[in-house]
C-alpha cells in the first residue's frame, strides 16, 4: 500500500515521493511559501515620480497589504517607465538552494533554469469592502485604471539586497480595474481585466470574468492573479520561455484563467541566459496600465510562491 503524507494547506493526503507520486519522480514535495504582507519585512520599496508626488503608500493594515493612491495621477507602469510603486523581495531567487536540488557543473546558485524547476507566484486579493481594486479609503475614488502586477524583476548584477528600478527587465501577471463604478454593486464582466505584461509586452489582457467582490458573484469568481513558468524554453539563441499569467479563483481548482491566449511568449525576456539577466527577484508593481490618471486602493490578503523541482531529461548527478 502506498505511503501517504499530509498536505500542509488542505489536510488531504498525497502519495509520498518514495511511492512515486507527489514529489516529481523522487524530487521532494514543495508547498507554497507565504511572503510577509509587511512591506518592511524583507521587501525593498521604490517609488516612481508620480507615486512620490501623490504621495502613494504601501502599508500593512490589519491582515492586509494596502496600496493607496490618494490623487488621480498617471502612475504608469510600462517598459522602462515606472511611475508607480515597485515592491521587490530584497534577496534574489536561489532556486538550486531553495529546492535542495544538486547544482550541476556550469550552473550558478542564482541561475533560473526553469526546465529543472517550476515557479508559481500568486497574489490573493481581499474580497470584502471593494477589493481587489476600488476606491477604498480614498474619498471620491473608484480605482478605475489602477493595476497590480506580480512576477519577476531581473538584473545583470547582484543587487546586494537593494533592488531598485534602474536597469532591470520584468515579466508579470496583472489585474486592471478597467471600468468605473463601485464593484460591489456591479455585474460588469469587464470591470476587471487580467493577463500578462512585461518590459516588452503590454497588451496581453482580457476581461469576461467576474470577481468575488462584485455583486452576486458566482462560484469560481476570481480573487487572485498568478504567474507560472513553463519547464521548456524556445530556441538556442532566444532562450525565452512560455509564461502563463492572469487571474483565477484560487479556491476552486481546474477552472479557466483570464489571460490573452493560452501561452504567452514575448521572445525577449530571457531567464536562463547568464550574459543578460542573472539575478531574479519576486516583485509587485502598483500603478496604472496607461497614462490615465487614477486614484483608489489595491488590497491584498496573501502573497505566496511555489518553487518546485521537476524531473529533468537527464540525471543531474
Amino acid at each position: 500500500m502506498a505511503r501517504t503524507i499530509p498536505s500542509p494547506t488542505s489536510g488531504r493526503t498525497i502519495p509520498a515521493p518514495a511511492a512515486g507520486g507527489g514529489g516529481g519522480g523522487g524530487n521532494p514535495w514543495k508547498d507554497w511559501v507565504d511572503l510577509p504582507l509587511d512591506p518592511t519585512d524583507g521587501w525593498t520599496i521604490t517609488k516612481g515620480d508620480m507615486a512620490t508626488a501623490a504621495p502613494a503608500t504601501v502599508a500593512k493594515v490589519g491582515n492586509e497589504l494596502h496600496f493607496t493612491a490618494p490623487a488621480a495621477l498617471p502612475y504608469r507602469i510600462q517598459g522602462s517607465q515606472m511611475r508607480g510603486l515597485f515592491m521587490a523581495r530584497s534577496i534574489h531567487l536561489k532556486p538550486w538552494e531553495e529546492t535542495g536540488t544538486p547544482m550541476p557543473a556550469g550552473q550558478v546558485a542564482n541561475q533560473c533554469q526553469f526546465e529543472q524547476f517550476q515557479l508559481k507566484i500568486e497574489v490573493e486579493f481581499a474580497t470584502s469592502n471593494g477589493g481587489p481594486i476600488s476606491g477604498g479609503t480614498v474619498a471620491g475614488a473608484d480605482g478605475q485604471y489602477l493595476t497590480c502586477l506580480a512576477g519577476l524583476a531581473g538584473y545583470t548584477t547582484d543587487q546586494g539586497g537593494n533592488p531598485n528600478t534602474t536597469g532591470y527587465l520584468w515579466s508579470a501577471a496583472q489585474v486592471l480595474k478597467d471600468a468605473g463604478g463601485d464593484p460591489a454593486s456591479s455585474t460588469n464582466i469587464n470591470m476587471y481585466k487580467s493577463g500578462y505584461k512585461s518590459y516588452f509586452t503590454n497588451s496581453g489582457i482580457q476581461g469576461n470574468y467576474t470577481w468575488k467582490n462584485m455583486q452576486s458573484p458566482p462560484s469560481g469568481a476570481h480573487n487572485a492573479i498568478v504567474y507560472v513558468t513553463s519547464p521548456m524554453r524556445k530556441g538556442n539563441t532566444n532562450e525565452a520561455i512560455n509564461i502563463q499569467a492572469g487571474s483565477y479563483a484560487n479556491d476552486v481548482p481546474f477552472l479557466p484563467m483570464a489571460t490573452l491566449g493560452q501561452q504567452l511568449l514575448d521572445n525577449s525576456t530571457k531567464f536562463s541566459n547568464q550574459s543578460i539577466q542573472k539575478f531574479w527577484h519576486i516583485a509587485l508593481w502598483f500603478g496604472t496600465h496607461t497614462n490615465a490618471g487614477a486614484k483608489g486602493q489595491v488590497r491584498i490578503s496573501k502573497i505566496r510562491y511555489l518553487l518546485q523541482p521537476i524531473t529533468g531529461r537527464a540525471d543531474l548527478t
